[in-house]
């Protein structure tokens, strides 16, 4: 009898498990997991009209993150695998907003970036480019920011630390360039009313790590004038950060030498229009995705070099502050 019963027991024991097990794979927590996301050739992805063909490549690279499962959960905090980290979706998240309004947010700049990186691509390869826009509107001011009491809604963002803003990827990458706890002068038309700011950069829930003064902007009267034809295929894709590695395949499609001398080459980093490489998110996974893919040389920011060589090995890669960097490294191994 006991042993029937022992049986019995074990059985249901089992079975318990097992129905944890399963819906643990289907039961979704309040996180997302991050980890090592698409390293991929953009020459299918950008075409530039009557553009050079090359032999080499330039490799976008991301970060992947979903939903994270119970089932997630429970294995990330246990065992703290070096390839995946859980993020809480309401410190992703800036305040105020949900996860679609973070998404077309996303999207815009993306779309920003992609403007930026052929203005910038062409001015390097020798044309002449027209770039123009009012300025950074302001749709929403944080309470939790800087900016609260002293920016409103509707107020458009002109200068930053004397630096002319004609969009809102300018205001976004001369603040995220900024320390924590650093004070920027903020330039803003009111009502045809020119005034001044000197706000603090803090570090803001849904932000951690980077500095922010709490306002959410999008562009105003954005126009350009690009002497050639781009397109894009980069769907599924959103945010800045791959603005400098989409600017060097179009300056590879617009010379006639190959700048990369055949070589796959990744990267990361934001744009802006005076070709300055910015900071970004990620550069942990986006390094594991660059190994996985067996790049030659990994371009990375100056302010994510130090996290990117604890994880690169033997993956070689170079430090940069401006495409100017990127090109001029480059160049030096072109056969002619």
């Amino acid at each position: 009898m006991r042993n029937k019963n022992s049986k019995k027991f074990y059985s249901r024991l089992i079975g318990i498990i097992l129905i944890i097990f399963v819906v643990s794979h289907f039961f979704p927590v309040s996180y997302q997991v991050m980890e090592p996301g698409i390293a991929t050739e953009l020459s299918p992805m950008i075409e530039v009209k009557d553009g050079y063909q090359n032999e080499g490549e330039f490799l976008l690279t991301a970060v992947s993150s979903k939903r994270a499962m119970a089932w997630d959960y429970f294995y990330i905090s246990l065992f703290s695998p070096e390839d995946k980290e859980l993020t809480s979706i309401a410190d992703q998240l800036p305040e105020n907003m949900d996860m679609n309004e973070y998404i077309e947010l996303m999207a815009e700049l993306m779309e920003e970036s992609k403007l930026q990186a052929q203005a910038v691509a062409f001015r390097q390869a020798g044309f002449e480019v027209e770039v123009s826009g009012e300025g950074a509107e302001v749709v929403e001011v944080l309470e939790t920011g800087s900016a609260y009491n002293n920016l409103k809604k509707g107020d458009l963002i002109k200068a930053v630390d004397d630096k002319k803003v004609e969009m809102a990827a300018d205001a976004v990458n001369i603040i995220k360039n900024r320390d924590i706890g650093d004070k920027v002068e903020i330039k803003i038309l009111r009502d045809e009313e020119e005034l001044t700011f000197n706000l603090e950069t803090l570090e803001l829930e849904g932000n951690k790590g980077n500095p922010s003064i709490g306002v959410l902007i999008s562009s105003k009267g954005l126009e350009y004038d690009i002497p050639g034809e781009v397109n894009f295929k980069t769907e599924n894709i959103i945010g800045p950060s791959a603005g400098s590695v989409f600017t060097m395949e179009i300056y590879n499609q617009l010379i006639p030498e190959d700048i990369t001398n055949g070589r796959r080459i990744a990267g990361t980093g934001t744009v802006s229009l005076d070709g300055k490489i910015g900071r970004i998110d990620g550069v942990k996974y986006k390094i594991m995705a660059a190994k996985e893919a067996g790049v030659d040389l990994f371009v990375v920011p100056t302010e994510n070099y130090e996290t990117a060589a604890e994880y690169a090995g033997e993956l070689e890669l170079l430090e940069v502050k401006t495409i100017s960097d990127i090109i001029n490294y480059l160049e030096k191994d072109i056969k002619f």
